[in-house]
């Protein structure tokens, strides 16, 4: 496979929700203004998750609730670092060094790391857009890889205190869906399966055991993807002035 074309575009911040301003995408109009696809899956969660999460927070209390988002923040950024680290050769010593607190998130994953051949791409934004409804999403996923049965896969890092249920699963599913969707609009590339890994460590109990792997195949994927646009359309509808994507002019400087 020739070497993959690596993006970075602008991202902005309005009212708390993150959009990226996709410039060089080939399959985007020039300076389309797409919401993440963290955001969309958001605003448009059930009442029931957003209840759920009120009542979480109701129960733990604010300080802890706050307490526990900052360290999975923390953790999770520390765990993309070490993994982008490992994969581009360089020595993770130094992030296991200085955070010896986490290591145990980078040991719950570790057999899954072994399943991977090679990496693709690391910490790439993906756009994807519908020219004929005029809707699309933007996002950065963790990794596209090749496997080591030879297929192509799309990978995605994540932390937990414990083993996550299912009915906790959806929006990862959908994430992984709708990044693949993106990657082969992109590419031009068939990806057959994508795996969310969940490194899993409670440092209250000092207990931890090995990452829990949510898998889709390619069916799968696509169905998630459909879910995916369906979500997008209502974002659009909703928050959209006219349900029209924004557009804008970076200046680039001489």
């Amino acid at each position: 496979m020739p070497k993959l074309a690596r993006y970075e575009p602008n991202r902005l911040q309005i009212n708390k929700r993150r959009y990226y301003v996709c410039d060089d995408f080939p399959n985007v109009p020039e300076g389309c203004v797409l919401p993440s696809v963290t955001t969309i899956a958001s605003a448009c969660s059930p009442p029931g998750k957003i209840a759920a999460l009120m009542n979480w927070r109701k129960k733990v209390g604010d300080e802890e609730a706050n307490r526990r988002t900052r360290n999975a923040v923390d953790r999770g950024n520390w765990l993309h670092g070490v993994l982008e680290d490992l994969w581009n050769g360089e020595d993770v010593n130094c992030h296991l060094d200085s955070h010896p607190n986490y290591v145990p998130y980078f040991t719950s994953i570790s057999s899954f790391l072994e399943k991977v051949d090679s990496p693709l791409l690391i910490e790439s934004a993906i756009a994807w857009y519908d020219n004929a409804r005029q809707i699309g999403y933007s996002g950065t996923f963790d990794m596209l890889a090749k496997m080591n049965n030879g297929d192509y896969a799309l990978l995605d890092w994540k932390t937990s205190y414990k083993q996550k249920p299912d009915t906790q699963l959806a929006d990862y599913r959908m994430q992984l869906g709708a990044y693949v969707q993106a990657i082969e609009q992109i590419y031009d590339i068939e990806i057959n399966e994508a795996h969310c890994a969940i490194a899993i460590y409670d440092p209250d109990t000092e207990k931890g055991q090995e990452a829990q792997v949510v898998s889709l195949s390619a069916g799968e994927l696509a169905m998630q993807a459909g879910l995916m646009v369906q979500k997008t359309q209502q974002y659009f509808f909703d928050h959209y002035p006219g349900g029209m994507p924004l557009t804008i002019s970076m200046d680039r400087g001489a």
